[in-house]
């Protein structure tokens, strides 16, 4: 159990400047692909172009928590399109942590907090709420995010962001 939080290694050249990867998705395109797009047909391509983003940062996705962080980027990405017909996900990788903002054009409609807590235990976004280092959710013009030892995300301040959805999820990594 003590090398279960060492799961990446160092690079050998050590990066300062954060590498980003943006990807756009509605009902008819993902990325620059012209393509129908429904749920199956999201995870597949995301999978992919995760797979390829991963492994250009030496993270391998078959890793089970990289795999799970995977998991956590569709599943907010799936919601983006069932609720909003699509968005935009960012990645951003850092030296010590992993940053994923997914954002759309549909506000959250009613509380974020009922969602997380009674939609689907132990699964959706719950599960990227309990996995994830830092989190927070920015619509209707309230920020809310995540505070150790609190089950419900906390009001943190107020947002400019009145129409539409901000997921930002932080997963820090543990380098050896």
């Amino acid at each position: 159990m003590e090398d279960e939080g060492r799961l990446f290694k160092q690079p050998e050249k050590k990066e300062t400047n954060p590498k980003c990867y943006k990807i756009h998705f509605d009902d008819d395109h993902f990325g620059d692909i012209e393509t129908p797009i429904d749920t199956y047909r999201l995870v597949g391509r995301l999978n992919a172009w995760l797979d390829t983003i991963f492994a250009e940062n030496q993270l391998d996705s078959a890793n089970p928590k990289i795999s799970f962080l995977c998991y956590c980027i569709v599943e907010l990405s799936k919601n983006a399109l069932e609720y909003a017909t699509g968005g935009e996900i960012a990645v951003n990788f850092e030296p010590n942590k992993i940053t994923v903002i997914v954002a759309d054009n549909e506000s959250w409609d009613g509380d974020p907090n009922n969602d997380i807590l009674y939609g689907s235990p132990g699964h959706g976004l719950s599960r990227v709420k309990g996995f994830a280092d830092e989190f927070i959710i920015e619509t209707n013009g309230q920020k809310l995010m995540k505070v150790p030892g609190k089950r419900k995300l906390v009001k943190s301040a107020d947002t400019e962001i009145k129409q539409g959805t901000k997921i930002t999820f932080v997963k820090k990594l543990i380098l050896i």
